[in-house]
């Protein structure tokens, strides 16, 4: 009679973590409510050929992101922050396949998956916090308020 009781216990426990489980991988692909700015062609360092930064407006945060296009490959600095303060800052590097193939959907060449360097940005340091200071200043400061 005991054992009905425990594999009920033993059922909604399983039920339980799973649930979380699917509930915590989902917000780990978390999309943007909507794109607040996009600028293009700003003056950044190293020289790319062309680049692009977006706001982006999540719902506890903002996110810059900021993409790089170079002969060899792109890069995309990630920028989270809410308000004035920064949370976290991360890179992401890949090179694009040699035999220079493009993708049709985007017409961009293909990056090699196997080139992938990440890069986390220690947020204290007084040369990211200028970085980001810098990025920030080329989009609208109305646009910037509702990040607040």
């Amino acid at each position: 009679m005991t054992v009905m009781p425990f594999k009920t216990i033993l059922l909604c426990l399983v039920s339980s973590i799973g649930f979380t489980a699917c509930s915590t991988l989902s917000s780990q692909a978390e999309q943007p409510l909507q794109q607040l700015q996009l600028v293009q062609n700003i003056d950044a360092l190293p020289d790319t050929k062309t680049n692009a930064a977006s706001l982006n407006k999540y719902k506890n945060h903002c996110m810059i992101q900021f993409t790089g296009y170079f002969d060899g490959g792109q890069s995309t600095e990630s920028w989270e922050f809410k308000g004035n303060q920064l949370s976290r800052a991360f890179s992401e590097t890949y090179q694009y396949v040699p035999n220079r193939l493009f993708n049709a959907t985007t017409e961009k060449p293909v990056l090699d998956q196997k080139t992938r360097k990440t890069t986390v940005f220690d947020i204290q340091k007084p040369e990211v916090k200028h970085n980001f200071d810098k990025l920030k200043s080329y989009f609208n400061q109305t646009v910037l308020d509702q990040c607040g």
